[in-house]
């Protein structure tokens, strides 16, 4: 199994250690990541109106940036490139993180930052607009 070299100084420790171990994971399809993608989204509409610390807007606002970061891939994508879209996904769909996502106000802020040093990372703030 191949890694890349990451490292995200802007990250709290514990989420860094997460995202440093999720980055070692084997590598899935593209498929695979747009299917546990989708089925984390649906979760979340599902729980959205039980939930009482629950920030619905911050996820959707970071599915949405997941689903751009899948868009983005090129057809074949490098192993950086590839292995840096799959942290910010498996970060984003693993609901205890960091910061546990169903029982907290700030549960998602650890995902956002995630995703957002991701984009960076790849070179694609412009995602980070609208």
């Amino acid at each position: 199994m191949t890694t890349i070299d990451i490292e995200f100084p802007q990250l709290e420790p514990n989420t860094r250690r997460i995202a440093e171990q999720l980055a070692t994971e084997a590598l899935v399809s593209v498929q695979v990541l747009s299917d546990e993608l989708q089925q984390y989204v649906e979760e979340i509409e599902a729980h959205s109106s039980s939930a009482e610390f629950f920030d619905h807007d911050v996820a959707r606002r970071i599915a949405a940036l997941c689903w751009k970061l899948l868009d983005a891939l090129p057809a074949e994508p490098d192993e950086r490139q590839h292995r840096l879209t799959q942290l910010a996904i498996s970060y984003f769909v693993l609901a205890e993180d960091a910061q546990d996502d169903n029982y907290s106000l700030a549960g998602f802020e650890d995902d956002l930052q995630v995703v957002t040093a991701v984009i960076h990372e790849l070179g694609l703030s412009h995602l980070l607009q609208g």
